[in-house]
């Protein structure tokens, strides 16, 4: 495949994992049904990521092992498994059976870190793309074939 896939899916989870973080903080100070809302968005977002994190995981395996670029894409795994963990702990602590319910202050602090890893996340797939052409210019393997 000579387009990658990886960067048209991630803009699903970061969407719905920042408007869900939105919604968190504001169903602080507002009704519930904002923190129902919250807990949806969560749900897609979580869902969406594994399908980011599986293609991203193919894209991982076009960078060669000796360059820079993989260092920076290593970090990039973490930090995004990182978010996905806190965002899920998030979407868990509002379940009760399978209906969710307002957010406690744990859950909302949760979404909130996920979302500091999210960024940073994003930083780090930015310096892969921006820095070091991943996804963009053709790899070594590709040059080889």
């Amino acid at each position: 495949m000579k387009h990658p896939i990886h960067p048209m899916l991630v803009h699903f989870p970061i969407a719905t994992w920042f408007l869900a973080t939105l919604a968190d903080l504001a169903s602080l100070f507002t009704n519930e049904q904002v923190g129902w809302v919250a807990g949806v968005l969560l749900v897609i977002g979580t869902i969406t990521a594994l399908l980011a994190m599986i293609t991203g995981l193919v894209e991982l395996g076009k960078i060669d092992a000796q360059s820079p670029a993989m260092k920076i894409a290593n970090q990039h795994m973490v930090l995004i498994m990182t978010s996905w963990s806190f965002y899920a702990a998030s979407l868990f602590m509002r379940l009760n059976g399978t209906v969710l319910e307002q957010p406690g202050t744990l859950a909302v602090i949760l979404s909130v870190a996920g979302f500091i890893f999210l960024c940073s996340a994003g930083w780090m797939g930015g310096k892969l793309v921006y820095q070091y052409g991943v996804g963009i210019q053709p790899s070594q393997q590709e040059h080889s074939k």
